[in-house]
Parts: C-alpha cells; structure tokens; sequence
C-alpha cells in the first residue's frame, strides 16, 4: 500500500481499493440456460447414475453442447469513482494509477465526448474509405482508464460508459458500420462533490447527485 503514490499521504483504505481494481478478479462464463432445462439435466443425469451406464458424464456433457445454450460472461474488473473536497490528491492518484497501468489511459470529462470515449468512423485521406478509429475505452482494453472531472461529464457522454462498464463491449453502428468491440477494462474516475464540499449532514446520494442510471 505504502508503495503506491508514495507522495500522497494516508488515504490507506482508498489505496487498498485502487490496487484491488489494478489486480483485477477472474472472468467467468457461466452457461445460460433456463430453470426447466436446468431440473431437466438433472433428472437425466440421475437416471443415467441409476442405471449405471458407463461414460456417463461424457455423454452429459456432449448433451450439453447440443442444447444450443449460450454463455454469459460475468466480468472480473472494478469500477471505482474517488469523490472527495478539491485538493484531496484524487487527480494525482490518477495519474499514479495512469502511468502504473500498461494500457492505462487519462482523459478528463470535461474534454471527452462519447466519440472520444467509444469510437469514430472517419475517412481515410488517402484511400477515402470509412475507417474506425478506437476511443480511450477501447485503447484502454485489459488495462485501466482514467476518467478525471467525472462531474462534468454531460449525461450523454455518461450513459455510453453503461455497456462498457457492465457489458464491457462498445457497440457503434454509424456510416453502414456495424462493430462490437471489446472494452475489457476498469473505470477509475474522480469527481467533486455538490459545491464543491462535502456536506456531513446531507447523505452520500444527496452529496454526490449522480443521476441513475
């Protein structure tokens, strides 16, 4: 802990949770299937016990893969939004985590679009065919992107960070191009709170007046 943004001092517990995210969790694929499915393999499987046929769990498992069922992916990654009074270092422990990350990348809400976060399509100068170009979220993939002044980010361009946080792909569908692209990284975003103070007696929602999502 003490070797993360050595400069900074204290905020122990805000640490320990920026390293959490750095290390990141394991990503699982969980199948998707319906409860019915679900009580129908099971009642299957022990039949198949009951008779004691031999190679039982192969035959299941190839079962399995015949029903056609898709896998859900659960994703692994910490998003974490540091609110805090201005001059409480949160834009420099952003900039720590930005120059820790491999594929790490800083952009500030006030100068960031939702093209800028997700992807433009433009055209070449040389070919003048359309091409895609990736925004931070996509440059960002299995690292970390660094969102500073999340506050005044517009509603718009906040709602595009919705798939990429959960689903963790950006979809674009613009000038006849049609693409999902992997967005596998963590939010790190910084923001002040209303009036720029926080206020003890007023609650957390109250202080931050984040609209839902």
């Amino acid at each position: 802990v003490k070797s993360l943004a050595p400069s900074i001092w204290e905020l122990d517990d805000v640490k320990k949770g920026v390293l959490c995210m750095l290390f990141g969790g394991n990503s699982r694929k969980v199948k998707k299937g319906t409860e019915a499915r679900r009580k129908n393999r099971e009642r299957a499987r022990q039949e198949m016990l009951d008779a004691d046929v031999e190679n039982s769990d192969t035959d299941m498992e190839e079962d399995d893969d015949d029903d056609g069922e898709t896998k859900l992916n659960k994703r692994g990654d910490i998003n974490i939004l540091l609110v805090g009074d201005p001059g409480t270092s949160k834009s420099q422990l952003l900039g720590y985590v930005h120059k820790l990350s491999p594929r790490g990348v800083y952009t500030s809400g006030k100068g960031s679009s939702a093209v800028g976060l997700t992807a433009s399509v433009v055209r070449d100068p040389e070919t003048r065919e359309l091409v895609m170009e990736s925004g931070a979220l996509v440059l960002s993939d299995l690292g970390i992107c660094c969102i500073d002044e999340f506050d005044k980010m517009s509603g718009t361009t906040r709602a595009i960070l919705h798939e990429a946080m959960e689903q963790q792909t950006v979809s674009i569908a613009k000038a006849g191009i049609i693409a999902t692209l992997n967005a596998r990284t963590s939010i790190l975003a910084s923001a002040n709170p209303v009036e720029s103070r926080y206020n003890p007696s007023l609650s957390v929602v109250e202080n931050i007046q984040l609209p839902p999502t």
